[in-house]
């Protein structure tokens, strides 16, 4: 059988399990079984597929209609340009995520080329977040939080593969008390805001992700008002806080930041879509007294 071939099947196959875009993961799946770039795939495409070759393909079609997502089968995904491993033990990174950079990004660069901010990546799961603000804020340094060994030796192995190790620090704890640092500049998060009711409702696939990545609590803002409460310790004046969101879930962040962050400013950016994803705290004349994350009374 042909490259050309076994594309229109395996697209076929793909297609009849109600995969979205089974024409570009077929083309996914086989460039990783035969080890080749879009351009050598193509350059190749009336050559015969090996034996060895059409059955591993077999396999990996067999995970793919199966539920199990395309990046943890070939075991990468890219973020932000660049190329990131990715297994089970870490949440898929995705495209609405990159807004987190862009505005980590602008952050940085009011602050001017002798600056040097301090950035805490809380989740960091993979990685990607911190690697990719590393790579393109040269000055910044990273701290990258997560409660999962497992997604920290993920995040160990792309930090090392985009050469920013030396920048981007990891710690096992639970959110920013992993922290070696008394503050931060900057917090990033992409924490999990799924309501916990909502779980068996979402597709196979994301149900394959880590649970924990997902789990946002009864109303999806637990870890967001843990986060948002903790902020008051370890972010300095004149500092932000950029969280992911889910887009409904705006008002419910909103107020959330301006009950537990007493005088800080809130505001939202809109993704590629124009629906709000990424909510900005910032920290300019905030009052900085505790308060209970359950309660909202002032410790």
């Amino acid at each position: 059988m042909r490259i050309a071939q076994s594309l229109v099947l395996t697209a076929g196959t793909l297609s009849e399990a109600g995969i979205p875009d089974a024409s570009l993961e077929a083309e996914v799946l086989l460039r990783h079984v035969l080890g080749l770039d879009r351009a050598g795939f193509w350059a190749s495409i009336q050559q015969r597929l090996p034996t060895s070759t059409e059955d591993r393909l077999h396999d990996l079609v067999d995970r793919r209609t199966g539920s199990e997502p395309l990046a943890y089968i070939t075991g990468h995904r890219e973020f932000y340009g660049l190329d990131f491993f990715v297994d089970s033990s870490v949440l898929i990174p995705r495209q609405e995520t990159e807004l987190l950079v862009d505005r980590a990004l602008d952050f940085c660069s009011t602050r001017g080329p002798e600056a040097r901010p301090r950035i805490a990546d809380v989740g960091t799961g993979s990685g990607a977040i911190a690697v990719a603000i590393a790579r393109h804020a040269p000055n910044a340094t990273l701290y990258a939080t997560d409660l999962s060994p497992s997604a920290l030796a993920m995040a160990d192995v792309n930090r090392h593969r985009h050469g920013v190790a030396h920048r981007d620090h990891l710690f096992e704890g639970d959110l920013l008390d992993a922290l070696p640092c008394p503050a931060v500049d900057l917090v990033v998060s992409n924490p999990p805001y799924i309501r916990t009711d909502d779980i068996p409702r979402l597709a196979p696939e994301v149900r394959r992700e880590p649970r924990s990545s997902l789990d946002g609590g009864a109303d999806g803002l637990y870890v967001m008002r843990r986060l948002l409460s903790q902020a008051h310790d370890y972010v300095r004046p004149g500092g932000r806080v950029l969280l992911e969101v889910s887009p409904e879930q705006l008002d419910a962040v909103r107020d959330a930041a301006t009950r537990l962050l007493p005088g800080a400013q809130v505001s939202f950016h809109r993704d590629l879509l124009g629906l709000p994803r990424v909510v900005e705290v910032q920290f300019e004349g905030a009052a900085r007294n505790r308060v209970s994350p359950q309660t909202g009374a002032s410790a």
